[in-house]
């Protein structure tokens, strides 16, 4: 009956509201295209169709898979992928096609988004066509006060800022080659210069990813994030990905800032997959390719490149892609590797296990309110 009336709501008001790790975004007057769309994606979803009835509602960009740090669990030190940017041309092509469908905009990958200098002006032109976006860095790129100006100046909606420590001692031993005292400056310059602005976004949500080595150090940061002025403090758990040993040896110890829910033996606990990727928010690497899931990096899940082809409804309309949607359902545990994803597993929206609001966010300038959840709700 709830999804019923939210449903219902929606198709007649053009009001919806969705969360994306924990923030929630609050759409007030949406397109008829755009509640049509999201209707019909839902719908493709519940029914687990192999050719979907709509144009995806939330897409992933990744401007750069190349990063300036070294962090021992993340794909960049791992793949040996060629390192690139995505055009500025390339990102107006899928905006331009399918972007009046977008609610919501994902945009970063496995790297470091701001190394692209054409962040700025591709998340701009997203926001001219009234998707929402977020994004995430490690926050080496805000001394400059002309890129800072440009952030602002693009309508990012939401910035998520890595910090893993409370000293350069704890934040470098997962950060390998950053720098504690520079990301920290560069947050203070960027909260400064929006509020010398008067601007309401970005909205800053300072993220932590909890290791054995920093747990210690959550209510510091906590701490740290309410004298800095930033909007969101949020914890981020881990999860192995290819590198099951090491991510063993760094797990946390306290089982509130792990991923899932443990059996009595220690074993996480197993659920039926509910991913909804296939249906409703793919990835687009910087290259064009296009996958389903934004956790795995390999040749699996490839189900054709948008900018060697006819474009993206050729891919996600395309034989690969519904073939993909066809095995899911069954399959998804049988030689799949959707096998190992978090999502077969209790507790999966522990993705991010814990949200705070840290006294600062409230609406923008279009009267949206992003708001942190807390663990409670």
């Amino acid at each position: 009956m709830n999804t019923i009336v939210k449903t219902a709501t929606t198709l007649i008001t053009g009001k919806l509201t969705i969360t994306f790790d924990k923030v929630v975004f609050r759409y007030e007057t949406l397109s008829w295209k755009r509640r049509i769309n999201w209707l019909l994606a839902e719908l493709g979803y519940f029914l687990k169709l192999s050719k979907p009835l709509a144009l995806p509602t939330h897409l992933q960009i990744e401007p750069s898979n190349d990063c300036n740090l070294a962090c021992p669990l993340c794909h960049i030190v791992t793949d040996n992928k060629p390192r690139g940017f995505m055009t500025l041309t390339d990102f107006k092509r899928i905006i331009d096609e399918i972007g009046d469908y977008l609610l919501f905009l994902h945009f970063w990958g496995w790297g470091e988004p701001f190394l692209n200098r054409d962040f700025f002006a591709m998340a701009a032109y997203a926001r001219e066509r009234g998707i929402r976006i977020i994004s995430s860095t490690n926050g080496h790129f805000f001394q400059n006060r002309d890129n800072i100006d440009r952030l602002i100046d693009s309508g990012l909606d939401v910035l998520i800022v890595a910090l893993d420590g409370a000293d350069p001692e704890t934040y470098e031993q997962y950060r390998q080659k950053g720098d504690f005292t520079r990301v920290v400056d560069g947050i203070k310059r960027l909260l400064q210069r929006r509020n010398e602005r008067g601007a309401s976004s970005p909205r800053v949500n300072l993220r932590m990813l909890v290791t054995r080595d920093n747990e210690h150090q959550v209510e510091p940061v906590r701490a740290l994030a309410e004298e800095l002025g930033v909007d969101i403090f949020s914890l981020k758990t881990m999860c192995s990905f290819d590198n099951e040993s090491h991510w063993q040896t760094i797990l946390p110890d306290n089982t509130a800032y792990r991923r899932f829910r443990y059996d009595r033996d220690g074993e996480p606990i197993r659920i039926k997959n509910p991913c909804k990727k296939p249906w409703n928010h793919p990835t687009v690497y910087r290259d064009g390719t296009v996958v389903p899931c934004d956790y795995y990096t390999g040749e699996e899940f490839n189900v054709g490149n948008m900018f060697s082809g006819r474009g993206f409804r050729d891919v996600w309309f395309g034989k690969r892609f519904n073939t993909l949607r066809r095995r899911f359902p069954e399959e998804y545990q049988d030689g799949m590797r959707c096998s190992s994803c978090s999502l077969n597993y209790a507790d999966v929206d522990r993705c991010v296990s814990h949200a705070f609001l840290c006294g600062h966010a409230g609406p923008d300038s279009s009267g949206n309110e992003p708001r942190a959840q807390t663990p409670d709700e």
